[in-house]
């Protein structure tokens, strides 16, 4: 097999692991990426050179980036990008039930969640979501959101180049449990209903 050929075969198996990955089937983050969307996501990049303020200004604050990039990925659009069940099945077997806490100091979901991210953030899954991720960043550009972009072109940094527990991958897992939860609870809502 000649080296394009392999160059393709990878690109496939790349495009069906981000695909298969995330709940984006049907949707556009199922397609790869086009040489014109390619373009568009560097020229959003490119458009958020001239806010290095903005962008240290958010930095400066930890904390309070982590809460703001938390609040961006709870947004609706970024529902595609949710875990897939097979990734949520996966977590649910190798560390059980998430624990329900109703006491705000108890930490036990939040280490749940970073177990189950640790655990799941391979290099490969941290490259698919942060390309992912990223083609959203022109229409926020375009929109004049500057601060959601350069959190979410900061989210999509930080996750494919450090292993840390990225408002991205967290919101993701979330996500990908909330779903995976609501479904089973109304299939088994409506295995309770036909056994009556």
């Amino acid at each position: 097999m000649g080296r394009k050929s392999r160059a393709k075969r990878d690109r496939r198996a790349a495009t069906n692991f981000i695909a298969a990955l995330t709940a984006c089937e049907g949707t556009w983050l199922e397609h790869p990426v086009s040489e014109e969307e390619a373009t568009r996501i560097r020229a959003a990049q490119k458009a958020l050179e001239p806010h290095r303020a903005a962008a240290a200004a958010l930095s400066d604050d930890e904390e309070k980036l982590q809460r703001f990039s938390l609040e961006i990925f709870r947004d609706e659009r970024f529902a595609p990008l949710h875990f897939e069940d097979w990734v949520v099945e996966q977590v649910l077997e190798r560390f059980g039930e998430p624990p329900v806490t109703e006491d705000p100091a108890d930490s036990a979901f939040t280490d749940y969640l970073r177990a189950a991210v640790q655990w799941t953030g391979t290099s490969r899954v941290r490259r698919a979501m942060s390309g992912q991720v990223l083609r959203f960043l022109p229409s926020y550009v375009d929109k004049g959101l500057v601060n959601e972009a350069l959190a979410i072109n900061y989210n999509a940094y930080v996750t494919v180049m450090s292993d840390a527990n990225t408002p991205l991958l967290v919101q993701m897992m979330v996500g990908g449990l909330s779903r995976w939860y609501d479904e089973h609870e109304e299939d088994d809502e409506v295995a309770a209903v036909d056994a009556e």
